[in-house]
């Protein structure tokens, strides 16, 4: 025996219209957040820093900033994760050149890390300290070929320890 409201319609006949709007409200538990996709990078680059701070960056040369709208975007569209996680993967290319630099210059050590902003393009910022504590710097944005960015940055990390260098901008970068 079926039970009736007052408007003549069966009280058990709404439970199907109900899971319904239950299932459309319902999160899709399968979409990736930005933490998804920063999880899965850190996990595909182990011993780097990926964060979408700056401040969050380790020591030496191994940081990623990466925008939160470019990883929403990779968090979305699956074309854009495999993209942008290649070039990202493409880094690592750059750590045999900043080691050698390194034992080429043992006085001074490198802070280096990558920027990669909303539409994905890629700025390296680059820190030599030398033994007296003397810190320079400069900013250089890096071509979308990986090809040339360990050449690039060696060029960048010779002219700024000789202090010659130009930030992004076209000034001199020396903090002392």
């Amino acid at each position: 025996m079926a039970m009736t409201n007052i408007n003549g319609l069966s009280a058990l006949g709404s439970a199907p219209v109900r899971a319904k709007q239950n299932v459309e409200n319902k999160p899709e538990t399968g979409k990736k957040t930005v933490n998804d996709v920063l999880e899965s990078l850190r996990k595909m680059m182990p011993g780097w820093t990926i964060s979408t701070s700056t401040a969050d960056w380790g020591e030496g040369f191994r940081n990623i900033q990466i925008d939160r709208d470019l990883l929403q975007e990779m968090a979305d569209d699956p074309r854009a994760m495999e993209k942008y996680s290649a070039l990202i993967r493409g880094f690592e290319d750059t750590v045999s050149e900043l080691e050698r630099w390194g034992q080429e210059n043992p006085g001074q050590s490198i802070e280096l890390g990558m920027s990669i902003d909303e539409m994905g393009n890629i700025t390296a910022l680059a820190i030599v300290k030398t033994l007296l504590g003397i810190e320079k710097s400069t900013s250089f944005e890096l071509p979308g070929d990986k090809s040339s960015w360990a050449e690039i940055i060696r060029e960048k990390l010779d002219a700024l320890s000789k202090g010659q260098v130009e930030d992004i901008y076209g000034s001199k970068s020396w903090i002392a």
